[in-house]
C-alpha cells in the first residue's frame, strides 16, 4: 500500500514539494491515527488506493517547517501534509468528501485536538474553504518555488459542543 501512496504523492506534487517514500512511511508508522486512505474496488474486486489525507500533530501554535517535520502524538494542532486524489478521479468531489470525512474522523477520535492547519496554493483555496477551512493568509513557510497560504479549522471541545446543543 505504501508504494501506491508514494506513487500518488509523486504524481500529485512537484518533485521539490512531494513527500519522500521515507516521510510517508514515517507518517503511516507514527501518525496512523491521522492518516486516511480512500479505496476503490477494481474490476477484479481488489481494493485500490485512489486517494489519501495525511498529517502529523504538533504542540506548536502555528505551522513552521519545524512543527511540520515531526509528530507529537500529544500535540493539539493537526498539520495536514497531503490531500491526494488519483488524477483520473479529480474534479468529481472526492477530495472534498475525503476532507470532510477526515476532519470528522479526527475530531471524533482525537478529542485533544483543538485545530487543524494546512498549507495550500492559491488555486486550491476554494477547495479547502468548501470543506470547512478558513483562509488565514500567506504562510511564512517556504517549501518549493510557490507561495503557500495557510488555512485553518478550529475544533470544538466535546464539552463546548454539548453546551452549545443544550
Amino acid at each position: 500500500m505504501l508504494d501506491r501512496i508514494h506513487e500518488l504523492e509523486a504524481a500529485s506534487y512537484p518533485e521539490d514539494e512531494a513527500a519522500t517514500y521515507d516521510k510517508l512511511k514515517f507518517r503511516i508508522e507514527n501518525a496512523s491515527n491521522v492518516f486516511l486512505v480512500a479505496l476503490s474496488a477494481e474490476g477484479d474486486g481488489e481494493p485500490k488506493v485512489v486517494g489519501f489525507v495525511c498529517g502529523t500533530q504538533t504542540r506548536a501554535s502555528k505551522l513552521t517547517h519545524e512543527s511540520m517535520s515531526t509528530h507529537d502524538a500529544d500535540g493539539a494542532l493537526l498539520c495536514i501534509h497531503s490531500v491526494v486524489v488519483d488524477a483520473a478521479l479529480r474534479r468529481r468531489g472526492l477530495a472534498t468528501r475525503m476532507l470532510r470525512a477526515y476532519t470528522a474522523y479526527v475530531a471524533a477520535t482525537s478529542p485533544d485536538l483543538t485545530g487543524i492547519r494546512l498549507l495550500t496554493k492559491q488555486n486550491l483555496i476554494p477547495l479547502y474553504e468548501g470543506a470547512g477551512f478558513t483562509l488565514l493568509g500567506p504562510s511564512d513557510v517556504e517549501h518549493g518555488a510557490d507561495l503557500w497560504y495557510e488555512c485553518a479549522m478550529e475544533l470544538e471541545a466535546e464539552e463546548e459542543a454539548e453546551v452549545a446543543e443544550a
